[in-house]
């Protein structure tokens, strides 16, 4: 019984800290989620530029 670790104390959780971490994981998540889908629009708009239908525009984004 020597050999075994020794419990320490169970750690103290900073939850103000904590919940301030988790706001700016989801505010870079939105934030990152708004660039995906501005630039899949621009895609979209440039396939149908070039001469795709809309729905053929639709899929080639959906492939990405």
């Amino acid at each position: 019984m020597a050999d075994e670790p020794t419990r320490s104390e169970r750690p103290r959780t900073d939850w103000p800290e904590a919940i301030r971490a988790q706001v700016e994981i989801w505010q870079g998540l939105g934030e990152a989620a708004s660039h995906i889908a501005h630039a899949k629009r621009a895609l979209f708009l440039a396939y149908v530029a070039e001469g795709f239908t809309e729905s053929q525009a639709l899929e080639l984004v959906k492939t990405i």
